[in-house]
């Protein structure tokens, strides 16, 4: 069987799961990572026999995927920023649109705060999952110091080893930011990221069954009836943790809830913003603190 032949007759069979340009775009992503093809390899090489040697790996996975598992837990990889990071059900796996925070933290804000508090500044992520937000930052920014906390060892474990294989030097420590324990760093930030948990229960039937039947729960839903509660807990913890050095503030957020997220901004004594998605939907919210 030829590479292209495979490609065709699985991203039939998953077209029972997607429409037929995501199941494209899944059974490629799948041929690639387990073949270690770069895109263009893969167009010059697809017309190419499959090994038996590697006919079996691919099959071998095959049910996962028609089972609705999603892509990258099947191949233990995923792309964000140009980088790869492992990943399995420990761990959220990074979205496209989490690309952008890490770009508004990046081209638009670090300039600002390095020309007021000097070349070398402290940023924290919390929540961090497979670490994809500060090890991104800290490999566009390495001269900038980047500290991130997490409430599940587990995830934690992945974080760092993504850390080791991207080169980049991230302070990872075990966290729950929904407690009043001693968080386990002593320096104040300049920059504070979150993509918390912020999916309502309510929301779940609208979503497709590789995220609700596969994605750790933890790291996604949150209460009907509190859906703000990590961004809350989070303006609580600086208010706590630095009472007199307030930091730029970033948030990914639940594209209901941008109005919402202004108000609870605001009442910590922020101004903020909402930033759109590529989408066009209210997707981050950034917030400078009143002097």
């Amino acid at each position: 069987m030829t590479i292209s032949k495979f490609i065709h007759t699985l991203s039939t069979q998953l077209e029972s799961l997607y429409d037929s340009n995501e199941a494209r775009s899944v059974t490629t992503i799948f041929v690639c990572d387990e073949l270690k093809l770069s895109r263009t390899q893969l167009l010059m090489c697809k017309d190419d026999e499959l090994s038996p040697a590697n006919l079996d790996k691919l099959n071998n996975k095959v049910h996962r995927l028609t089972n609705g598992e999603p892509v990258q837990y099947v191949t233990g990889i995923a792309s964000f920023c140009g980088l790869d990071f492992t990943v399995d059900s420990n761990v959220l796996i990074p979205r496209q649109e989490t690309e952008m925070l890490v770009e508004t933290v990046c081209n638009s804000s670090l300039s600002v705060v390095e020309a007021a508090v000097g070349n070398t500044i402290n940023i924290l992520d919390i929540g961090t999952g497979s670490g994809c937000i500060p090890i991104a930052i800290k490999k566009n920014h390495p001269e900038n110091n980047v500290f991130a906390v997490d409430i599940s060892e587990k995830a934690l474990e992945i974080a760092k080893q993504n850390a080791k294989s991207n080169l980049t030097e991230v302070n990872f420590a075990q966290y729950d930011i929904l407690s009043d324990g001693k968080f386990p760093f002593d320096e104040k930030f300049d920059i504070v990221v979150s993509n918390p948990p912020y999916v309502m229960n309510s929301e779940k039937s609208l979503m497709h069954k590789n995220v609700t039947d596969f994605e750790p729960a933890l790291a996604l839903y949150v209460e009907d009836t509190d859906p703000l509660l990590f961004y809350r807990q989070i303006l609580k913890f600086i208010k706590r943790h630095q009472p007199e050095h307030k930091p730029l503030v970033f948030f990914e957020i639940n594209e209901n809830l941008g109005n919402e997220m202004l108000e609870l901004c605001n009442s910590f004594g922020y101004d903020a913003e909402i930033i759109k998605d590529l989408n066009g939907k209210d997707r981050f919210v950034k917030a400078i603190y009143r002097l």
